[in-house]
């Protein structure tokens, strides 16, 4: 079963809502998702695994998310045309019941993009643009792996639903503005960082206050 299909008949709402009922069982694996999204991998894998990342979820989600987004970043930046996880990943389950909230609660946002996007701007999208755009999902997707807290999470998990929304649209012009947001998340989490690591050095002494 798949949830897309070549002539983009269905919204990107429709195929995210259609997510909901892929497969049997209790569990979907990361392969079998992959696979039923249709010729819009790309870009549906990195608003999948965005998503969790706007709303508090279980603790390590945002780890694995971070994880399948840098990758499918990085095939976009080879060349690929299809994407393809490594087996580590592919085998990796999510609960049915668990995406099926996560959709629930996060489908209003798509809708909403859906609802300003449209083409326009379209080399923000192709060519050496898609490279860019593929860059940013590794540089976000590297943010999300780390282990920081929902609030750490959430600049670049905004950032990564308006590109991958205006990638799939071919908006180019959400898409610059995904790539703004993306700059201002990743100096807000370098701060953070910063301001964490600094707080260390001052509680261990290794740093006057």
């Amino acid at each position: 079963m798949t949830v897309d299909s070549p002539d983009h008949a269905q919204s990107t709402s429709e195929v995210f809502l259609g997510l909901k009922t892929l497969g049997e069982g209790e569990r979907i694996s990361l392969g079998a998702l992959t696979a039923a999204l249709g010729d819009r991998a790309f870009g549906l894998l990195v608003l999948i695994f965005a998503l969790p990342n706007i709303i508090p979820m279980i603790p390590g989600v945002s780890t694995v998310s971070g994880i399948v987004i840098a990758v499918v970043g990085l095939q976009m930046l080879i060349g690929r045309r299809d994407p393809w996880l490594p087996a580590t990943l592919a085998d990796r389950t999510l609960p049915r019941e668990q995406l099926a909230s996560m959709v629930d609660r996060t489908v209003s946002w798509v809708v909403k993009l859906e609802a300003v996007a449209k083409p326009r701007w379209t080399f923000m999208t192709r060519g050496a643009m898609r490279l860019a755009l593929g860059a940013m999902f590794v540089l976000l997707g590297g943010i999300l792996a780390l282990p920081l807290s929902w609030i750490g999470n959430f600049p670049p998990g905004v950032a990564l639903v308006v590109l991958s929304v205006g990638f799939l649209e071919e908006d180019g012009m959400l898409v610059a503005a995904g790539h703004a947001i993306g700059i201002l998340a990743t100096l807000l989490v370098v701060a953070l960082v910063a301001a964490l690591v600094a707080a260390a050095l001052v509680s261990f002494g290794w740093l006057a206050g």
